[in-house]
């Protein structure tokens, strides 16, 4: 899931990276970190809401 923020650096890694390879180079990083955390995000978040299902008896393999 793509938030603002990431499609704001992809976008101006594209613009970027004909002026200063270097600089789309940390670009490339950033977006590769949001990515990474956003990801963490979520996993973290769909663990607690199994957690909570399983602690309500709602999960069908619980």
């Amino acid at each position: 899931m793509k938030t603002l923020n990431s499609i704001a650096i992809e976008y101006l890694l594209r613009n970027d990276s004909q002026i200063n390879n270097n600089r789309s180079e940390e670009i490339t990083k950033e977006v590769i970190r949001i990515k990474t955390e956003q990801d963490r995000k979520s996993q973290k978040s769909l663990l607690f809401q199994m957690y909570d299902l399983e602690i309500e008896g709602e999960l069908p393999f619980a």
